[in-house]
């Protein structure tokens, strides 16, 4: 923010009572955006006003000809007409007449053309109005029921604690809808943009008051006050998990960074470097960046860095071993011996491997039951993990009964995760691919998990313990915290 303007409260950015929307069309076409019929699709509880002097009506709403001609205050306008048609639209705003600006349209410092920036800049600061953007998506929220996607509508009911910022509007849209299956329930969304006002500081520090968002995830390509950030990370980071994913971190990813959002990418070592020291959880693509907020929002706990793995299979048991013991932050402790042998007398097979990783062979899981309440008993284990397939429900002829099994194995999960007082993490596995049957089952699985808050893993071994990795680290660096706050 700039040193000579006041700090702004941008809860109404995110919850407004009246949006306008500036380049409304009463025609559809390819490309564009009808923030108008979105707003509508959501039930959105304040007032709706188009803004075209093309049109008397757009969506059965009256259409103003400028934001001037609207009755009263516009707590948001959102601006989707040329670039040079935007600063026309906002030198013939009254001053005081709109609080927040969002711009949807590129075509600014991202093409080098600066001086369109700087003339927004100029009268946001004259008029008295904040600017999201420009080049950027704006704004979803689901307690102020707005969104810049089609199909927001379909979650806008899901009650979410996730917080999302992203200098690409891309990623802000994947975030999204890569989340609405899956399992991560976004609260609140924000596409930066160039940032040419609101920076991303400003959205980790309201974010970081925010009481409804309980963990944060963030796209970045360039922070213009990066001291700022660590500072707000590192007093942030004790009470909520950041995930951050850098982009530009080559030559190649920085050039295409400035044609991008206009941003320059800075020193990623020294980045990186800074983000460990502050708590900051780093990932360098969406998937793991989804994985991390799904596993970090609540009411799931976080795993210790002693893990105890289940996993059927001797080529599984030891390719598991490498990955998750190459890990620093991660380890398998041997089971004691009265363990151990708790676990073969539970077992049919002679050749199961029960030190940890567990190989318990081709067992049910009412025996799965047993064993794990009998590792979970273990003072050094933290958290224990499970591998799961969904080809495990194709031996299962009948559907009622694969329904039967699915639900008596969520059950379990449940009730072990209460009885024991440790995370039970499910390592869900798809061995095979494109076939509709096998898919289905484990989109059933993944739908249960959901259902039923149990905290799952997917992706491969080397994924699920970089995942694990980081979880453990983040959760030393909590209790770091909480040990010199005491």
């Amino acid at each position: 923010m700039e040193p000579n303007r006041k700090e702004t409260d941008l809860a109404r950015l995110f919850e407004p009572q009246s949006v306008a929307h500036v380049g409304a069309s009463a025609k559809p076409a390819a490309g564009r955006f009808n923030f108008t019929e979105y707003l509508l699709n959501m039930g959105f509880r304040g007032k709706i006003f188009p803004v075209n002097p093309k049109y008397e009506e757009v969506s059965e709403l009256t259409c103003y000809p400028s934001l001037a001609a609207i009755p009263g205050p516009v707590d948001l306008a959102i601006l989707a007409v040329p670039a040079p048609r935007c600063v026309e639209v906002l030198r013939e705003t009254p001053a005081g007449k709109v609080r927040f600006v969002v711009i949807h349209t590129s075509g600014f410092g991202e093409m080098e053309k600066g001086d369109l920036e700087e003339e927004i800049l100029a009268l946001s600061r004259a008029k008295g109005f904040r600017v999201i953007g420009p080049n950027c998506m704006g704004i979803y929220s689901q307690p102020g029921r707005i969104g810049f996607w089609q199909d927001h509508w379909e979650i806008i009911d899901r009650p979410g604690t996730v917080g999302f910022a992203s200098q690409s509007g891309g990623h802000a849209i994947n975030a999204i809808k890569g989340g609405m299956d899956s399992g991560v329930r976004f609260n609140k969304v924000v596409s930066l943009g160039n940032q040419l006002d609101i920076s991303i500081n400003e959205i980790v520090e309201f974010m970081g008051k925010d009481e409804a968002v309980q963990v944060m995830g963030l796209y970045v390509e360039g922070i213009r006050d990066g001291r700022r950030f660590l500072e707000l990370a590192k007093e942030i980071t004790p009470r909520k998990p950041i995930v951050v994913w850098k982009g530009g971190t080559t030559e190649n990813g920085k050039q295409a960074v400035l044609s991008h959002t206009g941003a320059m990418a800075g020193n990623d070592e020294v980045f990186a470097a800074a983000m460990r020291q502050a708590g900051v959880l780093v990932v360098d693509n969406m998937h793991l960046m989804l994985r991390m907020l799904r596993l970090l929002q609540p009411p799931f706990s976080l795993p210790g860095g002693r893990l105890a793995i289940f996993s059927p299979g001797g080529g599984n048991t030891v390719n598991v071993s490498d990955l998750f013991s190459a890990q620093p932050a991660l380890s398998l402790p041997r089971l004691r011996p009265e363990t151990m042998k708790k676990l073969k007398d539970l077992l049919p097979e002679e050749n199961v491997d029960v030190k940890n990783p567990v190989d318990p062979g081709a067992v049910g899981f009412l025996v799965m039951d047993k064993l794990i309440k009998a590792v979970g008993e273990e003072d050094q284990i933290d958290a224990m993990v499970v591998l799961l397939t969904a080809d495990y429900l194709s031996n299962i002829k009948k559907e009622e009964d694969r329904l039967l099994a699915l639900e008596t194995i969520s059950s379990t999960i449940s009730r072990l995760t209460g009885l024991i007082g440790k995370p039970v993490y499910i390592l869900m596995r798809k061995e095979r691919h494109n076939h509709e049957d096998i898919d289905r089952y484990y989109r059933m699985m993944v739908n249960k998990f959901i259902e039923k808050d149990i905290p799952w893993v997917d992706g491969s071994f080397k994924n699920a313990a970089e995942v694990f990795g980081q979880l453990a680290e983040y959760s030393q660096h909590v209790a770091r915290w909480k040990h010199r706050a005491a």
